[in-house]
């Protein structure tokens, strides 16, 4: 079917051309002023052919709509999720962010401490979690850490860490709560776009084994912030899979799914958490560049201070100057001093200079590693 919408120009042009042929109206000359002006339009047979062509302009697109919904190239929204039903490939939805909690009791407990998954914990801005595993405190312990999930799912419920303040479940003992580490995972839902990547590779994501099986399963995964999946890293048949952060709970979860959905029932699949790569760094700043009034001490220490929650930021992610959330390194991705770089001129106004004596080359990271942030020092000049 060789369909091709027409536009309101093209279809007005068609009639005036179509009457003047048949005598309907003498001359050609307006065309062109007729198309252009519209609204303004002093004879009233071409001004009735005018409404007509507009018409049939706005049916037209209505028909294109129709047309483009059953086609994974042009589909959207609704239209490309209905696609994706009928190929057996939902559209990846929001993944809610995962961290782990620390419950450490108020005074002390001669039994055992057990509490079922379920508790909502939050943080004084009101972003809540809620444990999917079990508390349990053997008797004359004082803490347990546990995994917990966002309530809400997407990029607006990650947390950095020491957030999580307060327990919102009723619990029948007292304790203090934090979360140790930042949130992991959490992201909007699939935009058209990615999700149309997978409609396009349907037939390889239902070949058990493919590496775009494997993509599809980790982009429904929650908690993860990136993952690698090395084959016949250990000879044939063999799989080594790194997920980001890679607690206990995602590790198991993962692998279980992958042995029954994802894999070749022969496939030997390893799982692994990622291996820190510490990154330490030493920079020189100079903020009093084209100054005439240079900056105090006080406001030197100050800058020194956001400078170095920036550079945590870039290497292990963290909320942006503009309230963005920035995910850090990837598992597997390089530092290189001039990301960095570009990326604090942004985040710290003030900065004029920044010269790193160390490191001063890039620093690779391997698969299997994630860059993380260690000593940090910063030279002010």
């Amino acid at each position: 079917m060789n369909y091709r919408e027409k536009q309101y120009e093209e279809i007005f042009e068609a009639m005036l051309q179509d009457s003047l042929e048949k005598g309907l109206i003498s001359h050609a000359d307006e065309f062109e002023s007729y198309i252009k002006n519209k609204q303004d339009i002093s004879n009233y047979y071409v001004m009735d052919k005018s409404v007509i062509a507009e018409m049939f302009a706005r049916i037209y697109k209505a028909l294109t709509s129709i047309y483009e919904s059953q086609k994974i190239e042009y589909a959207e929204g609704v239209d490309l999720d209905n696609i994706g039903k009928i190929l057996g490939l939902p559209r990846p939805p929001a993944s809610s962010a995962e961290c782990e909690v620390l419950f450490t009791l108020r005074g002390n407990v001669d039994s055992d401490v057990e509490i079922p998954s379920g508790v909502i914990v939050a943080t004084a801005k009101g972003i809540e979690y809620e444990t999917v595993e079990d508390i349990y405190i053997p008797s004359g312990g004082s803490q347990a850490t546990v995994l917990a999930r966002a309530v809400v799912p997407g990029v607006r419920s990650k947390i950095i860490e020491n957030s999580i303040s307060r327990i919102i479940s009723d619990v029948e003992y007292s304790f203090n709560v934090t979360n140790p580490k930042s949130s992991t995972g959490g992201a909007e839902a699939y935009s058209d776009d990615e999700y149309r990547y997978f409609l396009m590779n349907w037939t390889k994501i239902k070949i058990k084994g493919s590496s775009e099986a494997f993509e599809y399963y980790f982009a429904n995964f929650q908690g993860i912030d990136s993952y690698r999946v090395i084959p016949n890293w250990d000879g044939t048949g063999t799989i080594k899979c790194i997920i980001d952060p890679g607690t206990s709970e995602q590790l198991n979860r993962a692998y279980n799914d992958l042995q029954n959905i994802v894999t070749q029932a022969d496939d030997d699949i390893t799982m692994f958490s990622p291996i820190n790569k510490y990154i330490d760094i030493y920079a020189i700043v100079n903020v009093d560049i084209d100054l005439i009034n240079p900056y105090s001490s006080v406001e030197k220490d100050n800058i020194k201070s956001k400078i170095i929650s920036a550079i945590k930021t870039f290497i292990d992610g963290g909320y942006r100057r503009n309230g963005e959330w920035y995910p850090g390194l990837y598992l597997g991705e390089d530092f290189i001093p001039h990301k960095l770089a570009v990326f604090l001129d942004y985040e710290i106004p003030e900065l004029k200079n920044i010269e790193f004596n160390y490191p001063e080359d890039y620093v690779r990271i391997l698969d299997e590693e994630c860059g993380v942030s260690n000593e940090i020092t910063i030279e002010m000049i």
